[in-house]
């Protein structure tokens, strides 16, 4: 299977001699060589010990010649190693006094100079962005303890940070990714990585502010030792004009080459149609909750654009007391959701702007101060709507009916996802139907079929096409950001109203330990949505994936799915569901349940629960399972206390088990942490962009002298020695499955 690795530099180098080479070349010719010098700057020192600088001219940037590295996956790259080579010309300008009139070199460049510095390939340099128009003064720029700054913005001047900040305005007002922030004593916490566009913090009219370091950022940083795709998101080694306190977790971008070497850096853009849209959307809520659904392909920008279009509703100060009750977000994206973990789509209600990536905010419960509650959410075991169209067509009308029933008066927008052809398609007409909004917005100009059919479904207006976000090139890849997300879901953590992260791995955590059977069990059963291995092999299929937890409210839920037999079947009243509620009331001829060697209680395949009768309250991987004490292991970052009210209340809990991402992060995550202790972890290594149709972490595996001092062996996981590879047919097979062209042939 040809590999589709792709890297941030995609434009070939040119062959070029090392110092050395070149060194040696010019001593064979006769001819002066270069002096080489290690720093940045084209300087040299003189005999007198001063630093003399030499002309822009003659300072000369090559690339020496690429070395072999070898990659984790045993084949040989190449790493390319920059070296700056200056060639010292006779200085025509006077020079300073007390300056050396001579070079302390050891060679002498004569008139030929010139004639040398032509011979040398120059590399083109990556042009100087301006990011920020803010000039920092000891009138407008002030420093506190505690890493905090103090900045007094002038009408239309502009900020970008890179890092994790707080930001407090104390007068006036400012705007940074469509929010607008006003005087207030309360803190906005904002997460900025390299890996996306950078916030822009702008002031309309003149503003002072206050920044700070954040709480939780060291945290954040930490998750770099379990997995690489949190290294090289900040820069906390560099160092700005403006000043960066020791103890400051951000860093002011002035320009470009203020941020990391060899980041791409760019800053959040709004085309000027996104912003008549958006002014158009919210002027039409002032008067009328609006109700927007979002569509459009993958990759087009409808989660930068709902994440706008959110924060200005959110924060329009002509909307009166609207804007302190909130909006509500059908977040209807399973592969991408802007909130709660992959797999799953829910209801939430914000009452704070949204100022950070989503893998920066993944409490699974509602948490004081965070400005976010999630209403009500489903799972549907898998990262697409393709595994199952009727159940999420079934899970997103009783999400709307919740909205309807308790959140009419505000304003809504759907995300919805990157499927817009064939079923995908239907999909997206039967939720304009079932939601009934006051707006659809198309993120791209086509396909024209598309169009049209969306605007035949949507009769109440005509459907806003806006351009797509232009594309960039970026150091993660949407299925890097749905394990990024993962990840940190498994790791958070709420402390004082700010989200932080547990930076061990997960196998050093203490896990739940639920009975599957026995007279107190803590679960009625596994469901297994989509597909379900044999029952003989079933235990071995589930261990060490993600399991959504399900709260099961009533026993109707399992009244539309009924079964038509089984092996060793057990009915709902031998799952004990009406000893603790009258919700559960006893049901016969429900033959739903069958056992698996081990004891564990499936229910048979294709059981999906009702959704009016169940919801999700988050995910838990399973660690291991004991067959003798017949306990299952689970890790879950879902509060005990949550756990609790479900089982005072009479609730029970069912674990459905799907087409999760593998969580291979986990499995490596110790293994990475050992050799971040031992050796010492490049924070801001970049790491290579790969297709995301190949395995996440398989170009991140630690390689054989990193895990000299891990402890082995490690389940599910083999480490390759030296040059070893993998054997041939061990690769993932992924099956294109074309349900939109499956469903028109019949």
């Amino acid at each position: 299977m040809a590999s589709k690795r792709r890297k941030l530099d995609t434009a070939e180098q040119p062959a070029a001699q090392s110092a050395f080479a070149r060194l040696r070349n010019l001593r064979s010719q006769g001819k002066a060589p270069e002096t080489e010098t290690p720093a940045a700057k084209p300087q040299v020192q003189s005999q007198e010990g001063q630093i003399t600088s030499v002309s822009a001219e003659a300072a000369v940037e090559v690339s020496s010649t690429t070395t072999p590295k070898r990659s984790k996956r045993g084949r040989a790259t190449q790493k390319t190693v920059e070296k700056t080579v200056v060639v010292s010309t006779p200085v025509s300008k006077p020079q300073a006094e007390g300056s050396s009139s001579g070079l302390a070199t050891p060679y002498a460049i004569a008139a030929d100079s010139e004639e040398i510095a032509e011979d040398i390939p120059v590399i083109p340099q990556a042009p100087i962005l301006q990011f920020s128009s803010f000039n920092p003064t000891k009138s407008n720029f002030r420093k506190k303890a505690g890493g905090k700054l103090q900045l007094k913005l002038a009408d239309g001047e502009r900020l970008v940070i890179l890092g994790s900040y707080g930001v407090t305005v104390t007068s006036g007002n400012i705007t940074i990714c469509g929010a607008t922030l006003r005087a207030t004593e309360k803190t906005h916490w904002v997460h900025a990585s390299h890996c996306q566009a950078l916030p822009v913090i702008r002031c309309p009219d003149g503003a002072s502010i206050e920044l700070g370091p954040c709480p939780g950022a060291q945290s954040l940083r930490q998750l770099g030792r379990v997995s690489p795709l949190f290294r090289g998101l900040w820069d906390e080694s560099s160092t700005s004009e403006g000043g960066k306190p020791e103890s400051s977790t951000f860093t002011i971008l002035y320009t470009s080459a203020d941020g990391p070497k060899r980041a791409l850096l760019s800053d959040l853009k709004s085309p000027p149609e996104w912003n008549r849209e958006i002014d158009s959307l919210v002027k039409a809520s002032r008067s009328k909750p609006a109700s927007a659904i979002i569509t459009g392909p993958k990759s087009a920008g409808k989660s930068t654009f709902g994440r706008l279009l959110a924060n200005q509703l959110l924060t329009d100060e002509r909307s009166g007391k609207k804007q302190h009750s909130g909006i509500a977000i059908l977040d209807l994206d399973p592969g991408q959701p802007e909130h709660g973990p992959p797999g799953q789509i829910s209801l939430v209600r914000i009452t704070e702007p949204v100022l950070s990536p989503t893998f920066c905010r993944t409490l699974p419960e509602s948490t004081p101060g965070s400005g976010r509650s999630i209403v009500r959410s489903h799972t549907l075991a898998a990262v697409s709507p393709s595994s199952d169209p009727d159940l999420y067509l079934s899970v997103v009308a009783d999400l709307v009916t919740h909205y309807r029933n308790r959140f009419a008066s505000l304003p809504l927008v759907v995300n919805t996802p990157g499927w817009v052809q064939g079923t995908g398609l239907d999909l997206l007409v039967s939720l304009i139907e079932t939601a009934k909004p006051t707006h659809v917005v198309y993120m791209a100009p086509g396909p024209l079929d598309v169009i049209e059919t969306l605007q035949a479904s949507f009769r109440s207006g005509k459907v806003a096409i806006l351009p797509s976000q232009i594309s960039q090139y970026t150091s993660r890849t949407a299925a890097h950001l749905r394990t990024m997300q993962t990840l940190s879901y498994f790791h958070s953590e709420a402390k004082a109203s700010v989200q932080t992260w547990n930076p061990e791995p997960l196998s050093a955590l203490m896990p739940w330990c639920v009975r599957y059977s026995g007279p107190s069990p803590g679960i009625i059963g596994i469901m297994c949505y989509d597909f379900q291995a044999p029952v003989d092999i079933l235990a071995d299929a589930i261990n060490g994936t993600i399991l959504a937890i399900v709260e099961v409210e009533s026993s109707m839920a399992f009244q539309s799915n009924k079964s038509k037999g089984a092996e060793n079947p057990s009915s709902l009243d031998d799952m004990d569901l009406d000893q603790t509620s009258p919700r559960f009331a006893k049901k016969t001829g429900d033959q739903l349940v069958t056992h698996t060697p081990e004891g564990i209680p499936i229910m048979q395949s294709g059981v999906t629960l009702d959704p009016r009768y169940s919801h999700t309250i988050g995910l838990a991987l399973l660690r291991g399972i004991d067959t003798e004490n017949h306990v299952l292991q689970l890790l879950s970052p879902v509060p005990d206390e949550r756990i609790n009210q479900i089982v005072e209340k009479g609730g029970k809990i069912a674990l459905v088990s799907g087409r999760f991402d593998p969580p291979g992060w986990a499995y490596t995550e110790d293994l990475y942490y050992q050799s971040s202790t031992v050796n010492d972890v490049d924070v801001d290594e970049q790491i290579d962009i790969i297709g995301e149709d190949e395995a996440i972490d398989s170009d991140h595996e630690p390689s054989s002298t990193d895990l000299e001092s891990a402890s082995m062996p490690t389940p599910w996981i083999e480490v390759l020695q030296g040059s070893q590879k993998r054997g041939n047919g061990s690769r993932v097979w992924r099956v294109r499955r074309d349900l939109g062209r499956t469903n028109s042939a019949k």
